[in-house]
């Protein structure tokens, strides 16, 4: 029998903290030191991609939702993908790097790839934005002390405070769509495959920037 929709989404959100909060921080963060020049480009890149492609991804997610008013929320996020992006690029190439030469990880490429299959509205509302984005928030916040004082400032004025809606987007939209145990199945499944996609892409991406010399060990 399905629980209450707002305790569902509550187990949710404190699975998804415990097992997060079990790993160590290079499973979790790209950015686990002081990060300025060439390093703190590095460290963006995948940023930069995930958001372009998000831009693809999320705006495909639209036709999976029928309810208009949550279309227009998804929507917005899109714009706020694109939006992402144009700042992430303007900074890696203002920190002397580039996305021209960018090739993702086949950890990062599967982790969109999944995204893109997931049929039902739950399994995609709790997989990008209950989880992804509630994380991506947790991880922007510590790029406020990490990075140098301008990609900082990008973080703080132009990417965190949408990333907040985000997450509270995907609360609604399964507020909308997980009332039944067939759609609180699925959601709790796609949240347990996107972290370990997850953690996977960054692993990926943390192992580059230790041999490139951008991390210490």
């Amino acid at each position: 029998m399905a629980v209450d929709v707002e305790e569902f989404i509550a187990q949710l959100n404190q699975e998804n903290e415990d097992y997060f909060s079990a790993l160590p921080e290079t499973d979790t963060v790209y950015w686990t030191g002081k990060l300025d020049g060439l390093a703190a480009a590095e460290a963006l890149k995948p940023r930069w991609y995930n958001e372009i492609r998000g831009v693809d991804i999320i705006g495909r997610f639209i036709g999976r939702v029928p309810d208009l008013t949550l279309k227009i929320l998804v929507g917005r996020q899109v714009g706020d993908e694109a939006k992402h992006a144009k700042h992430c690029r303007r900074r890696i190439e203002a920190l002397g790097g580039s996305v021209i030469d960018y090739r993702p990880s086949a950890e990062q490429l599967r982790f969109g790839d999944l995204l893109d299959e997931m049929a039902y509205p739950e399994e995609f509302f709790a997989a990008q934005q209950l989880t992804v984005e509630t994380q991506s928030l947790k991880r922007n916040e510590k790029a406020l002390a990490r990075f140098d004082p301008e990609t900082a400032e990008m973080f703080e004025k132009h990417i965190n405070p949408d990333e907040r809606f985000h997450a509270r987007l995907g609360h609604l939209g399964l507020q909308v769509f997980a009332r039944t145990t067939p759609a609180q199945d699925r959601a709790r499944k796609a949240c347990e495959v996107i972290r370990e996609a997850h953690v996977a892409m960054v692993r990926a991406h943390s192992g580059n920037m230790f041999a490139a010399g951008y991390l210490n060990a």
